[in-house]
């Protein structure tokens, strides 16, 4: 049972329930509102609990054109990680009876593209927007390379890959959630040749003023999302508003969810295997978190009540070293971090992309020792900060 939000201006107020917008047939609020909302804040998509490496969300375009129709917001995260969305109001009821459909064929028609046809198609949208800005994908994401310590180039070696396997997230994002479509979402498995994941976000938003829109409270909630329990192929189709779903089993893969240990392994070069075996057991022996997504993991620890991220590691790709803005972010010292630095001295090829501020060091940069001295680096850094934060 879900209760409005009260707001209290003191400790002595006697409070007021906010009420909940509700988009109406004629009033302002379109889904070009709703797709402006999210594509100006991403933030209020919470896709980081759906696998944190499509996090963040760096928006691309809108009204985005494939040969089934026009993404109404695509979005993509600094490791090539790809967000395609379709919004939709409570006030729009046919459309309830084609988002699924829809934004599965967005995906399968974007997991054809190569890399230039992805840039070309955010740069038409982008010169098609009612808007001065008309950067291309690789313009737009630039920035956001710096403050994720990548290159250009590791972007689109990421994206090219991603774009292969279909490993993407599909949104629905409305004000209110159809029940028929929250039903087909959760008994959806997948789609052959595509890896994607595909959820339903409902966003909740209240006035903070009465009688305007502005200032706006916007609660996120999950309400649906793909869980695999058999891999086939699902056809779908809507009698009545009634939702049906017809699966045939089929010998083709379905879509994975998270990876597991030996699926990580079995990835992993040969000669970088062992040094994750070796610290994967020592981080579960000192009850470490490991966050395990659909491509990689990432070995976290607690600080302020919060999970920071010490180390992410993708098996086919590279794995991640601390500049000292992450550690920053775990609440470590100068001192800690200089640690740290002479630890991974032996490893001159990381020690030098520290100096050029890139975040993550490729497999083929590294040896098998190599890779153990920093992911021993890595451990003692998060042991210390994992001291530090008890103590503190």
């Amino acid at each position: 049972m879900k209760f409005s939000p009260i707001m209290l201006d003191s400790l002595t107020d006697s409070g007021r329930h906010l009420v909940r917008i509700e988009s109406q047939a004629k009033d302002e609020k379109t889904e070009e509102w709703l797709q402006r909302l999210i594509f100006d804040h991403p933030d209020l998509l919470p896709v980081h609990e759906f696998d944190e490496s499509f996090a963040p969300l760096i928006p691309i375009g809108r009204e985005v054109a494939t040969k089934s129709g026009s993404i109404d917001n695509l979005y993509i995260s600094p490791v090539g990680r790809v967000t395609i969305v379709e919004t939709k109001l409570w006030k729009n009821p046919e459309r309830h009876r084609t988002v699924l459909a829809q934004v599965i064929d967005y995906a399968k028609d974007v997991s054809g593209w190569t890399y230039e046809e992805l840039s070309n198609a955010v740069l038409k949208a982008s010169r098609e927007a009612d808007s001065n800005e008309k950067e291309s994908l690789d313009q737009i994401v630039a920035p956001h390379m710096k403050e994720a310590g990548l290159t250009l180039l590791d972007f689109q070696e990421r994206v090219i890959d991603n774009l292969q396997s279909g490993e993407f997230l599909l949104l629905i994002v409305g004000d209110r959630i159809s029940p028929n479509v929250a039903l087909l979402t959760e008994a959806i498995h997948g789609v052959p040749g595509l890896d994607f994941r595909l959820g339903m976000v409902e966003l909740q938003l209240y006035p903070l003023e009465a009688g305007g829109d502005w200032p706006l409270l916007v609660i996120p909630d999950i309400v649906g999302r793909t869980v695999e329990k058999t891999r086939g192929i699902i056809k779908i189709r809507y009698e009545q508003e009634k939702p049906k779903v017809a699966v045939e089993i089929s010998e083709e893969t379905g879509p994975k969810g998270r990876i597991s240990l030996d699926e990580f392994l079995q990835k992993t070069p040969d000669d970088l295997r062992p040094a994750y075996e070796q610290w994967l057991k020592i981080w579960e022996s000192k009850k470490f978190y490991i966050y395990w997504g659909t491509v990689g993991f990432s070995l976290r620890v607690m600080v302020q009540g919060k999970l920071q991220t010490v180390v992410e590691a993708y098996p086919e790709w590279a794995v991640s070293l601390i500049r000292e803005v992450d550690a920053e972010k775990c609440g470590a010292s100068p001192e800690l971090h200089q640690k740290y630095l002479s630890d991974i001295d032996p490893v001159p090829k990381a020690v030098s992309y520290l100096a050029l501020g890139k975040k993550f060091i490729t497999n083929e940069n590294i040896t098998g020792e190599d890779l153990m001295i920093l992911l021993k680096a890595a451990t003692d850094f998060a042991e210390a900060v994992k001291i530090r934060g008890v103590v503190d």
